[in-house]
C-alpha cells in the first residue's frame, strides 16, 4: 500500500473523522478521497493542503516526505467534526449524475420529485391490488 494512503487513513483514525465527514470539511468528493485511501491515486497539491489542514497534520507528512506528522501551524484549532450521517448513494447514480450537463440535471430533480410524490399519494400495496384487478377484467 503506498504512504499516502497509509497516512492518510492514519490521520483520519487520529482525528476519529470518516470519509463522508472528511468530505463535508473539505469539499472534496467522496468518490476522489476513497480512491485515494484504495491507493487508485495520490492528491494533487492543493487537496493535500486541505486534508492536512482539517487533519491537523503536515501535507510533507501525508505524502511522505517527511516522519514529522505535526500541523503546519501549531496554533491551528481543528475544525469540529460533524456527527449528521451521510445516507449511502449508490456510486452507480454518482457516475451517471456526474455525466450530466446542468439542464438535465434539472431534469432528473423534476422527474424524481415526481416520482417521489407519486409515491407517497398511492402506497405500493394499493398499486398491486388494483393491477391484479385489472388483469382479471377482459374488455369484449
Amino acid at each position: 500500500m503506498g504512504i499516502f494512503s497509509e497516512r492518510l487513513k492514519e490521520a483520519m483514525q487520529q482525528a476519529n473523522i470518516t470519509s463522508a465527514q472528511l468530505s463535508k470539511q473539505t469539499g472534496i468528493g467522496r468518490s476522489s478521497i476513497s480512491q485515494w485511501l484504495s491507493n487508485k491515486y495520490v492528491a494533487k497539491h492543493d487537496k493535500v493542503t486541505a486534508l492536512a489542514a482539517v487533519l491537523n497534520v503536515s501535507p510533507d507528512w501525508l505524502l511522505g516526505t517527511t516522519d514529522v506528522a505535526t500541523a503546519v501551524s501549531p496554533e491551528a484549532v481543528p475544525i469540529p467534526v460533524s456527527v449528521t450521517p451521510t445516507p449511502a448513494v449508490d456510486p452507480e447514480l454518482i457516475t451517471l449524475w456526474e455525466q450530466l450537463d446542468t439542464k438535465q440535471r434539472s431534469k432528473l430533480i423534476k422527474k424524481a420529485r415526481k416520482l417521489l410524490t407519486k409515491s407517497a399519494e398511492q402506497p405500493n400495496t394499493k398499486r398491486k391490488k388494483n393491477k391484479k384487478k385489472k388483469k382479471g377484467k377482459k374488455r369484449k
